[in-house]
């Protein structure tokens, strides 16, 4: 049996595969007249049916029959005499058999791509670098202000930016009550981005009804422009006022809100922690040019079945989250999907080539450094930390994490950075366009 090896595009497989005919014939023909003793078909006896007859009706059964063994030894001897780090299921293709040139077919499959990582010695890169100023702090602290705010319920006139509990009634033209349009206990928040509610229930009291109009709007045929569409009365009864009442930004605040004593404290610990996160953010960011960088710089491509295989993935997760929602559209998971697993892919190609070719490893002295740095930190990493100790799995994924820092850390080093100020308020701009 001979076979020849062929790699297409660094990852495609192909191993053809010649099989003698003086092999194939014999087993054929022994096979062929085994059908034959043991075909009925109405008009002969059994065993006695024309050659030509079972070959036209058994023909494709018994040359597979026949086939199977041959594709078996060709299966075990390729695998025996090579290694190859198959990426999907490998499948027998393009079986061809005639007495004079014998039986041909073909095993195909992918393997995991081969290629040197380069291009990062200099290579070109922007980090983003947040800074945390005074404004940030207030923002923040204005932020604890507004999560922290009281309900009070208001005796007086309804005033804006106040919450009202009604009862809404739909009337028709004749201001009768419309059947089985009453909505109870509807939350109404008078406010200018709700301008026209709003001018008409500003001066309301508790058990007061009112009838106010409504324009409902809708888009016109080209979806673009908002056009009134036809008028709708109701009778509205307001059961309860309601306001929110924000806390001064005092001492007093800042003892609520934990172990502080003046908000001098609360502002200092504010902007330890608004530093931290800048830091986590920036390194982070830098993590994700270099990613992108480097992607850029590679230009691989990533065989199909892999991606085949990451999305077919996905969509499982994302079915097995949502089991109750029975009408996900395969297709449309793996489009919104595509772009972010190609570039994962890839990254997850490159990092591990990277780490084989610099030797990247962790010790255990790392991995306890590690800990106990989480040991020292707050409640959550405190948790962590234990999770690791009790768990060889946890374990494993802070080694593999330790290993891709160095990675970027490596990076970072042979880059070119650039480094650009950013406003912390910006942040969320920079992470949409990712």
């Amino acid at each position: 049996m001979d076979y020849n090896i062929t790699k297409q595009k660094n990852w495609h497989t192909v191993i053809d595969f010649t099989v003698p005919a003086e092999k194939v014939k014999p087993e054929l023909d022994l096979n062929f007249k085994e059908y034959q003793k043991n075909v009925k078909l109405g008009g002969f006896r059994k065993g006695k049916v024309p050659a030509h007859l079972v070959k036209k009706m058994y023909g494709k059964q018994i040359e597979s029959e026949t086939f199977q063994p041959f594709f078996s030894e060709a299966w075990k001897k390729v695998f025996e005499e090579h290694e190859f780090e198959i990426i999907n299921d490998p499948a027998i293709n393009n079986v061809q058999y005639n007495d004079k040139d014998g039986l041909k077919f073909n095993i195909e499959f992918d393997v995991r791509p081969d290629f040197q990582v380069s291009g990062y010695d200099d290579m070109p890169v922007e980090q983003f670098i947040y800074e945390i100023k005074e404004e940030d702090i207030q923002a923040t602290l204005s932020d604890l202000q507004q999560r922290n705010a009281m309900i009070y319920t208001v005796e007086d006139e309804a005033k804006e930016d106040q919450f009202l509990k009604v009862d809404l009634q739909e009337l028709d033209g004749s201001g009768v009550p419309v059947i089985g349009n009453k909505y109870a206990d509807q939350q109404i928040w008078l406010s200018k981005d709700n301008e026209e509610l709003t001018r008409q229930l500003v001066g309301i009291k508790v058990g007061e009804d009112r009838k106010i109009i409504l324009t409902p709007q809708k888009k016109d045929q080209d979806g673009e422009s908002e056009l009134p569409s036809e008028a709708q009365t109701f009778l509205v009864t307001v059961k309860e006022i309601k306001e929110r009442k924000l806390p001064k930004l005092d001492d007093e605040f800042a003892k609520d809100l934990g172990s502080f004593t003046t908000m001098a404290e609360l502002k200092k610990d504010l902007k330890e922690k608004l530093n931290a996160q800048a830091d986590s953010e920036n390194r982070y960011q830098l993590n994700n040019a270099l990613a992108d960088e480097l992607i850029k710089q590679m230009g691989i491509e990533i065989p199909p079945s892999m991606l085949e295989n990451y999305l077919n993935a996905v969509v499982k997760d994302f079915k097995d989250k949502n089991k109750k929602n029975d009408k996900i559209n395969d297709k449309e998971i793996r489009d919104y999907y595509k772009t972010s697993a190609i570039r994962t892919i890839k990254w997850i190609l490159i990092r591990e080539k990277l780490i084989e070719q610099e030797k990247f490893s962790v010790n255990d002295e790392e991995i306890e450094a590690k800990i106990k740095e989480l040991e020292s930190g707050e409640e959550q990493s405190q948790q962590y930390a234990k999770e690791i100790r009790e768990d060889e799995e946890r374990k494993k994924d802070l080694s593999n994490q330790i290993i891709e820092d160095k990675v970027y850390e490596f990076l970072a080093k042979k880059a070119k950075v650039k480094k650009v100020k950013k406003a912390w308020k910006d942040r969320f701009e920079a992470q949409e366009k990712e």
